[in-house]
């Protein structure tokens, strides 16, 4: 995934609280990113790695953030003051099926 990635489709300004997902490589994290995004009101799709790699701060509004490392998503879920998501409860969320995935 590039380092940014914006949903269309959403309003420019969204005001929702920023969510962290993790879940193992292959879990459809990436795949699955934008429609979770837009199922949140979330515009913005980053990977956390991206965003320490780049020196970025985490926002706290209209952004998901996606993690491999639970701890790592923790940390960052602490930060921006939201519940982490496992990418399973995420997929159920847009009703997409986590078969053939990595299991979270």
């Amino acid at each position: 995934m590039g380092k940014y990635t914006t949903v269309r489709g959403q309003q420019p300004a969204s005001q929702a609280l920023s969510r962290v997902v993790y879940g193992p490589q292959g879990s459809g994290k990436t795949f699955h990113g934008k429609a979770i995004a837009k199922h949140l009101g979330l515009l913005h799709v980053r990977d956390l790695d991206d965003v320490q790699f780049s020196g970025d701060r985490l926002q706290r509004r209209g952004h998901l953030y996606l993690a491999v490392d639970r701890d790592y998503a923790q940390r960052a879920a602490d930060l921006i003051g939201c519940q982490l998501l496992p990418i399973g409860s995420a997929l159920a969320m847009i009703g997409a099926s986590s078969k053939g995935v990595a299991r979270a």
